[in-house]
Formats: structure tokens, C-alpha cells, sequence
């Protein structure tokens, strides 16, 4: 690898950049609800969890095992996938292309997106699903274009590890299997017994978390299959929410040029071949790109109609993407050295600067979020609930004041445990709190969607007759959690954050709950 970077002086650029740029994300802002969560995750070491399977908490234990439990080493995760993700792309670039020009252009394009910018950073299941989708096209590429059958093996490996991670993996081999059986010329490879050893591989990589599940209720799947995709009946907004959300991510401009490169490589790859990098010896690679690109893509439109299709669904994508978008704006039938024309750099600075705004628009409201609305930040009166942006404020004091609650009332002989009213505020409580107590959860609703891994976390841990400390961001929230499992309540003061000019950020209420009488409802399986 490092014989590869001394070659490739602009790779290595685009990485240490994008490594300080993140990094300086990194440290800035505090860790968001879904951050801590797989955090947690890292703390509960397990071959599978409610929401999803396991790789983001092993990766985020790997990583905070050897460099420490702070803010930075939680996202580090992030960031090296980050790092790793750029590196494949290009190497696939330079692969498909043979050109280093190419290869760069296509990896300062995908820095710059704005769906890079956040899940480069923040630590979420997409971040390691990206990473290994991205290797896996590499090799699968290898394997099929240039007939090495030694690259299965390796693309086993990476699928086994997208498997491992979400649900969404399973795309990746829609996109491959239509391009072997629509090729006649690599169609002969589903003959062979490489692929389907690849797939056992990868299956058999994917087993311990099936078997986790057969012995946990089929969890994820209720959540994944069930619970989460439920028909919300059709509606041509949530379709227009889909569109309007993947030109977030990739900027408008970025996105429009992806549906128009999309449709023309298309058109180009099925015709009878010619001149030009489309039409030359790299016809079979971008094949094979395109199919593994369009299919996750295709594959959420008609479900948009009937359910909510987040921006990040599809975010896999775009590294290949990526690829394919600057090769079609520097592509137009003649040999690949002389396609930097001044119309394609207009197209690709255009674009570049399309992503690039809407990247330092995002950047800037997370390092400067008092650039926001005041009605975005600030509480007006106590005992009124925050708007959401004000979430950003107060974790490090909240964390101080728990921790002086906690010593006071764990001395008591009755025993002591930590309680929030949701997943995402118990997980921040938890991190941000000095010596991270575990915080669980009370009276969790059956039809909770997120956050019931901490059903599973909590089972022995609330002794009867032992005392609660309940900490809540929205007033009056204990009273369905607390008041029918405990045998009082007690109130404590309230902590107020406010800025210099004495608005309120945000506050947190305080409850005791005392003497756990039990009772609670097991809530965690819908069956």
C-alpha cells in the first residue's frame, strides 16, 4: 500500500486532506443520538442487536480499545472507513481508466459530496456499509473483468463484512448478477463454481448473526422486514421527500448529473461498440458499474411511494457513482488523454462547486449552529420543550451534574440505577457523564420503533426496592415511565443551560424514583 501512495502523489493528497478536514468535524460538535447508540453497541459486545447487525459496534470497540473512549476516537471509526472507502474508489478508478487524472478527480468529486461529509465523520451503520461496498465492487470487478478467481475469495470476504453490517448489503448482488446474465461474454462465469463459493463465504460469515437472531425472537428482522417497512399507503410526497433528499446528499446539480450519466452510459454501453473510452476495452468495467450503481437506486423509487426512503439509503453508491459521472463529463468519443476539454472542466467545476456548497453550508451549521433561528435554539420558559437544534448544548454540564446526583444517592443501601425516557438521550447521558454509567430505559412502549437493545441490556440490572435517578431534556416526562413501577417520586432542581446573553439552550429535569416496585411491561418483541 505504501508503494501504491508513493506512486500515486495525488491520492495521498486527497487523503491527508480529507483526514484533516474530518478531523477538525470531528472534534467540534458533540456526538449525535445514533453516534452514542453504536457506541453502546461497543460496550455490549454481541453477535447481533435490535436495529441492525453487529460490525459498527465491533469496529467502534476496535478502534476505542486502542486508542481510548473519547469523542474523537468515536468518529476516528468513521473517518478511516472514510480513508479507506477514497482509496478503493480510486484504485477502481485508476483499475477501470488507467489514467491517475481520472482516478483523482473521481475521489475530490466524492470528498466533496455533502452524504461524504457526514457519514466520513459521524460514526453510523452506513459508514462501514459504504466501505465495504465500495471494496467489494474492486474485487468483484477483478474477479469477473480480469477473470482473476482468487478476487471472489476477497469479495466474499468484504461482502461478508457489508452483511454484517446492514440490511441494505443486499443490494450490492442484484446489481452483479445482472450484469453476469445480461453479458455473454463473462455470462459463462455463473457456471463456474467461484461465484457460489463467494456466496457461501460471505453467508457463512453472515451466520453468527443469523443464529443470534434464531435465538432472539428474529429481532432485527422484525425490525428491519416487519416494523420499519410497514405500507404508510401511497403518497406521491414521500416519493418527492426520496428525490428532494438525494439531492441533499449529493448536492442538485451533482444528483441531476448522476441521472443524466446514468441514462447515457446506458444508452452508450448497450449500442454497438466504437471510439472513446465508453466504447473501448473499459466497455465491460463500466458495465458492470452501472449495474452495480443503478440497481440500489432503481430499487427505492417504487418503494418511495409507499414508505419513507431515507437520503442515506442509497448513500453506497456514490463512490462508484462517482466514478462513473466523471468519466462521462470527460468522455464524448475520443481517447481518454485528450478528453480534459474546457467543457467538460466547466461541467465538472460547476458540479464540484454545486457539492462543495452544499458540503460548507452543512459544515458551517455544525461547527456555528448559532447561525440557526433563534425558534431553532432557544427555549423560552422553562417546563417548555426544546426545539431540536438546541440538543447540540449542554451535554458536558448535564454529564457534571448527573455525576454529582449519582455519588450523592449511590451511597444509599437500597441500590441505584440510571434511567432515561428514550435510547438517544440515554446513550448521550451515558457517554457525557463521567465514568459512562449505563442508563436504561422505563415502560417502553411495544411500539417503539428504535432503541430496544436496551431492553436486552437492562434484563437483572433494576433490582426491587432500588432507587432511579430519571434525567429527561422535556418536562413531565417521568410520569408515564415512573409513577405506576415506583413507590414515590422525588423532584430535583432542574439544570438550566443558557447563553451570554441569558437565553436558554436547553434544561434537564431530574426525577428520583424511589423504591422500584417492578411491573414493567416486556415490551421488546412484537410477536
Amino acid at each position: 500500500m505504501v508503494s501504491f501512495l508513493k506512486r500515486h502523489p495525488g491520492l495521498t493528497g486527497v487523503l491527508v486532506v480529507v483526514f484533516l478536514s474530518h478531523s477538525v468535524l470531528a472534534v467540534i460538535p458533540p456526538l449525535f443520538s445514533d453516534e452514542t447508540t453504536f457506541w453502546e453497541w461497543s460496550r455490549h459486545l454481541d453477535f447481533g442487536y435490535y436495529a441492525h447487525p453487529p460490525m459498527t459496534g465491533w469496529l467502534i470497540a476496535l478502534v476505542t480499545g486502542i486508542f481510548g473512549t473519547f469523542q474523537y476516537t468515536v468518529r476516528l471509526t468513521s473517518i478511516l472507513l472514510h480513508l479507506g472507502t477514497i482509496g478503493f474508489l480510486y484504485y477502481l478508478a485508476f483499475e477501470v481508466t488507467r489514467e491517475k487524472k481520472v482516478a483523482v478527480l473521481s475521489a475530490v468529486f466524492y470528498a466533496l459530496l455533502p452524504i461524504s461529509l457526514i457519514l466520513g465523520t459521524a460514526i453510523t451503520t452506513d459508514s462501514p456499509l459504504v466501505f465495504f461496498f465500495t471494496a467489494a465492487t474492486v474485487f468483484v470487478r477483478k474477479a469477473i473483468i480480469e477473470e482473476k478467481n482468487r478476487f471472489w475469495y476477497f469479495a466474499a470476504i468484504a461482502c461478508g463484512g457489508m452483511l454484517m453490517t446492514k440490511f441494505l448489503a443486499v443490494l450490492f448482488f442484484p446489481g452483479v448478477f445482472i450484469f453476469l446474465l445480461l453479458n455473454p461474454i463473462y455470462r459463462r462465469q455463473l457456471f463456474s463454481k467461484e461465484p457460489y463459493l463467494a456466496v457461501s463465504i460471505s453467508l457463512l460469515l453472515f451466520a453468527p448473526f443469523l443464529h443470534w437472531n434464531m435465538t432472539h425472537d428474529w429481532l432485527t428482522f422484525q425490525f428491519n422486514l416487519y416494523q420499519r417497512q410497514k405500507s404508510q399507503g401511497y403518497d406521491l410526497i414521500r416519493t418527492a421527500k426520496y428525490i428532494a433528499g438525494q439531492m441533499l446528499a449529493a448536492s442538485p446539480v451533482v444528483f441531476v448529473l448522476l441521472l443524466v450519466a446514468l441514462v447515457a452510459l446506458l444508452i452508450r454501453l448497450t449500442r454497438k461498440p466504437g471510439a472513446g473510452i465508453v466504447e473501448s476495452g473499459y466497455r465491460p468495467s463500466m458495465q458492470l458499474l452501472l449495474s452495480i450503481t443503478a440497481f440500489p437506486f432503481v430499487f427505492f423509487l417504487p418503494i418511495s411511494f409507499f414508505a419513507d426512503v431515507g437520503a442515506h439509503y442509497t448513500a453506497s453508491l456514490y463512490p462508484v457513482a462517482s466514478i462513473l459521472i466523471v468519466i462521462w463529463m470527460l468522455s464524448g468519443g475520443e481517447a481518454i488523454s485528450t478528453l480534459i476539454r474546457r467543457k467538460a472542466k466547466w461541467l465538472f467545476g460547476v458540479s464540484v462547486v454545486s457539492s462543495g456548497l452544499v458540503s460548507l453550508g452543512i459544515f458551517l451549521l455544525i461547527i456555528f449552529p448559532k447561525m440557526l433561528p433563534d425558534r431553532m435554539l432557544y427555549t423560552s420558559a422553562v417546563n417548555e420543550d426544546a426545539p431540536i437544534a438546541s440538543h447540540y448544548f449542554g451535554w458536558q454540564a448535564g454529564g457534571q451534574r448527573i455525576s454529582e446526583i449519582k455519588k450523592e444517592w449511590e451511597q444509599r443501601p437500597e441500590g441505584l440505577f440510571m434511567t432515561s425516557k428514550d435510547y438517544g438521550l440515554a446513550s448521550m447521558l451515558g457517554f457525557y457523564t463521567p465514568g459512562h454509567p449505563q442508563f436504561y430505559l422505563m415502560n417502553v412502549d411495544k411500539n417503539v420503533v428504535h432503541g430496544k437493545s436496551f431492553l436486552m441490556w437492562e434484563k437483572g440490572q433494576k433490582k426491587l426496592g432500588a432507587n432511579t435517578i430519571y434525567v429527561s431534556d422535556t418536562p413531565f416526562s417521568y410520569r408515564p415511565r415512573l409513577t405506576d413501577f415506583f413507590e414515590r417520586i422525588q423532584h430535583l432542581p432542574p439544570l438550566i443551560i443558557k447563553d451570554d446573553d441569558g437565553r436558554i439552550l436547553r434544561i434537564f429535569y431530574f426525577a428520583v424514583g424511589l423504591k422500584y416496585l417492578g411491573g414493567e411491561p416486556d415490551n421488546l418483541s412484537l410477536w
